[in-house]
């Protein structure tokens, strides 16, 4: 458990703000990077350790980080969606349709909004839609821990910088 810890407590925090309305569009590219590279280090600093961090503990805690963060943050998300009954895609359904509307006609393009109409109904009726959690579950996993591994390389590579700098 101490091994993950770090990744947990830095995943939950990054889930947490990814919640956050505004801080929200900040959340892959800067607030699931930032978080590996705080669990590196708080992984270094629990472990009072001095070595440079090597390139698969790195990638390991900034998976970890990603999937916590959208673990954590998609059921923080369902929770919300579940007492407000309302989430982004249903208040901006009619501009999609408007937008759908504009590009060629295709088929494809009906059965896309007869499922979003679907999502947006659950949503609104009964406060959850397993197929709308799904995705974002799927797809918060996919971009958190891409994002997550490449912020913790990064973090590596400055951490071990200044532990290769403290020790001249």
């Amino acid at each position: 458990m101490k091994k993950i810890f770090p990744a947990l407590v830095c995943g939950f925090a990054a889930g947490v703000l990814n919640i956050v309305p505004i801080v929200k569009s900040l959340s892959c590219c800067v607030i699931i990077p930032f978080a590996a590279v705080l669990a590196l280090y708080l992984d270094m600093r629990a472990n009072n350790s001095d070595e440079p961090i090597r390139p698969g503990k790195a990638i390991v805690t900034g998976v970890l980080t990603g999937v916590f963060a959208a673990v954590f943050g998609t059921i923080l998300d369902v929770f919300i969606i579940f007492i407000t009954r309302s989430n982004e895609l249903a208040s901006t359904l009619p501009e999609i349709e408007k937008m759908i509307a504009d590009l060629p006609a295709s088929p494809v393009w009906n059965e896309v909004m007869d499922l979003m109409y679907k999502i947006s109904d659950d949503i609104t009726n009964k406060g959850f839609s397993f197929i709308y959690s799904f995705s974002l579950l799927i797809s918060s996993l996919i971009i958190n821990s891409l994002f997550g591994m490449i912020g913790a390389l990064i973090g590596m590579q400055v951490i071990n910088n200044r532990i290769k700098n403290s020790n001249k």
